[in-house]
């Protein structure tokens, strides 16, 4: 009998063992999710600091596309002034 109690002793050891690895490798997957997701969090705000700049920058070029538009008539208005034929 006290064979027996030996082995299921060390079956039941074996188990503790079994559970203690995968509950370290469930703690280590959920540990890299999380920081995959905290890698995507830093992604995502530097896509949106892009996206700000972008429309920065954008805004900028409507506005010397205007000026320049404005200029070329104003050009255009004064050569038309000063040509006397």
């Amino acid at each position: 009998m006290a064979k027996k109690v030996d082995v299921l002793a060390k079956k039941q050891a074996e188990l503790n063992t079994y559970v203690g690895q995968a509950n370290a490798a469930i703690s280590l997957v959920t540990s890299t999710v999380a920081s995959l997701g905290a890698i995507n969090e830093n992604i995502d705000a530097k896509i949106r600091e892009i996206d700000e700049y972008q429309a920065g920058l954008a805004a900028t070029k409507s506005g010397l596309t205007d000026a320049k538009t404005k200029n070329e008539r104003i050009i255009k208005n004064f050569n038309a002034l000063l040509d006397v034929e």
